[in-house]
């Protein structure tokens, strides 16, 4: 497809709207948190890229040598790394996000309306 940017182009172009939209919309809350996800991200990174060292080191899988540009940090390739970050903030994101308490501002206009649902006796 893209010869040896394949991977990396389609890892940044499915995880980085997502990251992009995060930060659009709860940029506050996330620069204010940027310690602790610095801290997450870099510890959560850390350990999915050494599990991937060993299974890589174990003959578990590998990726097409033709798809990805050939750098490594030992025997992890580079695209490797990046989709564990990725996948890392944009986890990490969301949960700071929504454990804060933060919301879309729209839902926050209609939580401030919301009347409790009427139950349903089925007596």
């Amino acid at each position: 497809m893209f010869g040896h940017d394949t991977y990396l182009i389609l890892e940044v172009a499915w995880g980085l709207p997502v990251l992009a939209l995060q930060w659009l919309a709860g940029y506050r809350l996330l620069w204010r948190r940027r310690r602790l996800l610095l801290a997450g991200l870099c510890i959560m990174t850390t350990y999915l890229v050494v599990a991937d060292a060993v299974a890589i080191g174990a003959g578990i899988w590998t990726l097409h040598a033709n798809r990805i540009i050939g750098w490594h940090v030992g025997d992890v390739p580079i695209e490797e790394i990046i989709f564990f970050l990725l996948t890392d903030a944009m986890v990490m994101q969301t949960a700071l996000l929504l454990l804060s308490g933060w919301r879309f501002p729209r839902l926050r206009r209609l939580d401030r309306d919301h009347r409790p649902m009427q139950t349903l006796d089925m007596d």
